[in-house]
Formats: structure tokens, sequence, C-alpha cells
């Protein structure tokens, strides 16, 4: 990439970089075969953007992506989804639309078409966008989203991508305090909750102190909200949910119940990996005493 285009992309406006951004995936993606796996072509862009903060003194991340193989760039993929679940355990069941084909052994054409994709975003810039601090001022996955769910077949469930203008008016209407509880019953992506966070920077408020609630019907919207919610650095007390809240009033306790079965469950696994890990050392050092180590035949042969 030419200096003037890192250049032009590093000052180009958040919001209208996403929008590229996203219709270049779209784009890529309706070229391939599988253009009915929109959690394919999201789960791509979410993954990149969970990358580390892009280092402009560093080796250039995107053309060692660029440089990977179909099957080495899903391999890519699982180290980053593994990373996310393993430093995020009480994101993983909410995460698991977006993440779980790269562990089902996707077919070759579909990691093609997946590194296909990622080839676009990354020639587009996203790296520049996800992996600076203009990731806090646009909802990529969002605008995404809303891109691969606008054919004709998406129309009858779509959901509408509130622009972050909007979404930016209405956070500095009512700006929460820290400690307190901020509440989406149609969060999508999460676009609203973005710019309440940012907002509160702005104002030297910090949004990990606020407990973030958020429910939508969508799976993809909720998978998508849940790494978004990582990207945006809204902190730990960040409870997602599946529901049509309509329906359901009592959501929000449910989304906090999941929590706490997903984390238990995850310090049961852990303990029991430490326990195999404990029983398999004791089971070293018993075969070393009973063959008598290494050195045994030197020892008697001293004692002789």
């Amino acid at each position: 990439m030419s200096q003037s285009n890192k250049q032009r992309r590093t000052h180009r406006d958040p919001g209208q970089h996403a929008v590229a951004i996203a219709e270049t995936v779209n784009t890529a993606w309706n070229k391939s075969n599988h253009s009915g796996r929109r959690d394919v072509a999201l789960s791509v862009v979410a993954a990149l953007s969970l990358l580390g903060q892009r280092d402009p003194h560093g080796p250039d991340l995107a053309e060692q992506l660029h440089a990977q193989n179909a099957g080495d760039f899903a391999g890519t993929l699982r180290e980053i989804y593994t990373a996310l679940v393993n430093a995020r355990p009480d994101l993983t069941h909410l995460v698991y639309p977006l993440m779980h084909w790269v562990f089902d052994e996707p077919q070759p054409a579909l990691q093609r078409a997946a590194k296909h994709t990622a080839d676009a975003a990354l020639h587009e810039g996203q790296l520049e966008l996800t992996g600076t601090d203009d990731r806090y001022d646009t909802d990529l996955l969002g605008v995404v989203l809303t891109l691969l769910k606008s054919d004709s077949a998406g129309k009858a469930n779509a959901q509408i991508y509130t622009p972050t203008p909007v979404a930016d008016m209405m956070a500095r209407m009512t700006l929460p305090d820290e400690g307190s509880s901020v509440c989406d019953p149609a969060v999508g992506t999460g676009g609203l909750l973005r710019a309440v966070a940012q907002a509160m920077r702005e104002h030297g408020r910090d949004p990990t102190t606020v407990a973030w609630y958020g429910a939508d019907i969508d799976d993809l919207a909720i998978a998508a909200c849940a790494v978004n919610s990582v990207l945006w650095r809204l902190g730990p007390r960040t409870l997602l949910c599946v529901a049509n809240t309509l329906a359901e009033g009592d959501w929000a306790r449910r989304a906090e119940a999941q929590r706490t079965e997903v984390l238990q469950l995850t310090k049961t696994i852990r303990r029991d990996k430490l326990m195999i890990s404990a029983v398999r050392a004791a089971q070293r050092l018993t075969e070393l005493a009973v063959d008598g180590g290494p050195d045994d035949d030197d020892h008697n042969e001293d004692r002789e």
C-alpha cells in the first residue's frame, strides 16, 4: 500500500470509512457461493477488529494476513476467538453464533471465501479503523450486518442501523453517572452503548464502571454487540441477551443468570484442567521414581 493511500485512510472520517469497509465486504462475500452465510462474513470482520492495536512502527499486520493461505487464516481466526473466550468467558455463549463455524472444520471453499472477504476488508484499511482509536467513533459491525441483511431475503427481518450522529446526540441527552446502569432493549449491535460510553469518556467518566444491559431478537446482532463491547472497552459488566423484549419483560434477569451459569461452568472446566495437569505431573514423578531416574545406575556404582 502506498504512503499516500495510508495517509488518506488515516484521515478518513470513521463513519465514512466504516461504510466503505462494509460495502467492500458485502461485495466480496456476495461474489462467493456462500452468500447466505452472513455469519461467516460478519465473523471475519469481527475477528479482525479484535486484533491488537495497530503499531505504525511495527510490521505491517495487514500484509502478514494477506500472505496467509485460506487454511492458515482459518487457524488465525481460531486463535483470535480462543483468546477472546479465554479473556472474557462471560461472552462465550453470546459470541458462539459468530465463531462456531471456525471450530467446525469448515469446507475448504468456505475457508477460501472467508479469506477473500478478509483480504477485501484489509485492502480497504480495516486495521486503520478498528486498530486505532477511531474504533470508538463508529459501529463497523453494525454497518456490515445491515448491508449483509439488505438483500430481498432479509428485508422481512431487517434491523435499521442507527446512524452515528443520531446515536451521539441521544447519548449526550442522558449522560449516565459512574456506577449506574444503561439499558437498551433493542440494542442491535450496540451503537447507542458505544455513543454513551464515548460521551462518558469525553466528560471524564469511566464507562467500565457501568452495567450495560442490552437485548435483541437477532442472535448475530447480539454476537456482534458482544465483540463490540470488547472493542469499545465497555468493561466486564456487560449483560446481553437474545430476547424479544416485547414478549419477555424479565429478560435482564435471564441475562444475569446465563452469565452466572457460563462463568461457573468456566470455573469448573479450568479447575478440572488443573486437576488433570496435576495428576499427569504426579504420574510422571511416580514413573521416574519407579525407573530409578536417569542416573540411578551411576549412584549404585558409587555406593559399591
